[in-house]
């Protein structure tokens, strides 16, 4: 199976690395980011994780010809790039091709089904976390199980292939029927801590380590609850906000990826993180103030030091019989 990695940084060069290492024929794609691409291409992928690293040989280039009949791309982009990454690739891509988006957030969905058949899409979540640390040097900072279920239709031997081959590498992944369910119980987590840890400046621990912050989180994950219930998601009250202090613990000293993002004076993943809350609120009749403020801060944050900002992302869309996120 030929596998490219779309959108090589942190994430995508972990997974890829890790495929490659286990033996599968992986190539990493990055436009973005040529001194990352040229520093893999010279000298190999570097992935450190405690005490141990691994030095990985894996092809990797800032031009789309890897794409070319790849079996499996893996999309990593972040989210507000899906629209415009997949305009560059399909081209690329064969009717045979699957995509597998295991980005942050929810509502890119409907840019990449205007490009790929809803029953070639797999859709993930995952807990696996990456940091890259300089050009071809990734930092593996957090394990995790990997979910991941077909958009329309149901669980084939390509599929089990794939899974296998996550598997192989070290990456701990299981089938899902119920990916929307997932996809939001996973959007409780990020809403909470990701515009928090961007907005203070903070490591993820601040979430539990700070008092005030830790009361805003649990207001924070009970208000998308509201609107995740109705996307089949039972927790309760408490449990939701148990996940989220578990993660904040379990990855005290990370640095979210929109503190990253805000760092770095790059555009954040708010508004298909928090802002997916407000449109979704929105549509079933659910107030949600708090997400509206943090979507609002972020927004007016990056405004002030970069006034050249693109929009906020446009409504979510139905298609046809896929999960109506």
């Amino acid at each position: 199976m030929k596998i490219c990695i779309v959108g090589a940084g942190a994430l995508g060069s972990l997974f890829g690395g890790l495929l490659a290492r286990a033996g599968a024929s992986v190539s990493l794609y990055n436009p973005s980011n040529v001194a990352h691409v040229q520093a893999i291409h010279s000298a190999g992928l570097h992935i450190e994780r405690d005490a141990e690293s691994w030095h990985v040989a894996v092809p990797a280039t800032a031009t789309p010809e890897a794409l070319a009949e790849a079996d499996l791309v893996g999309l990593f982009v972040k989210a507000h790039q899906t629209a415009r990454a997949m305009e560059q690739i399909a081209p690329t891509l064969s009717p045979r091709s699957w995509v597998l988006s295991l980005q942050n957030g929810i509502g890119m969905e409907s840019e990449i089904l205007r490009f790929v058949p809803a029953e070639r899409f797999l859709r993930g979540v995952t807990a696996q976390g990456a940091t890259l640390l300089a050009p071809g040097r990734v930092r593996w900072a957090g394990v995790g199980p990997t979910r991941l279920g077909r958009w329309r239709g149901p669980l084939t031997p390509e599929i089990e292939e794939i899974l296998a081959l996550l598997r192989r590498a070290q990456i701990e992944t299981e089938y899902s029927e119920e990916i929307e369910r997932l996809l939001w119980e996973k959007l409780i987590i990020n809403c909470a801590i990701n515009p928090l840890t961007a907005l203070f400046d903070q490591p993820n621990g601040s979430i539990v380590h700070d008092p005030e912050l830790r009361e805003i989180a649990g207001t924070v994950a009970r208000e998308v609850l509201r609107v995740a219930q109705a996307h089949g998601v039972k927790l309760s009250e408490a449990e939701a906000v148990e996940r989220v202090e578990t993660v904040a613990c379990k990855t005290a000293q990370n640095i979210s990826s929109m503190l990253q993002d805000v760092r770095r004076g790059r555009p954040t993943e708010i508004d298909y993180i928090n802002g997916a809350v407000v449109r979704g609120g929105r549509r079933l009749g659910i107030a949600t103030p708090i997400n509206l403020l943090l979507v609002k801060l972020i927004a007016a944050g990056r405004m002030l030091k970069h006034p050249a900002t693109s929009p906020l992302a446009p409504p979510l869309k139905r298609e046809g019989d896929s999960p109506s996120l």
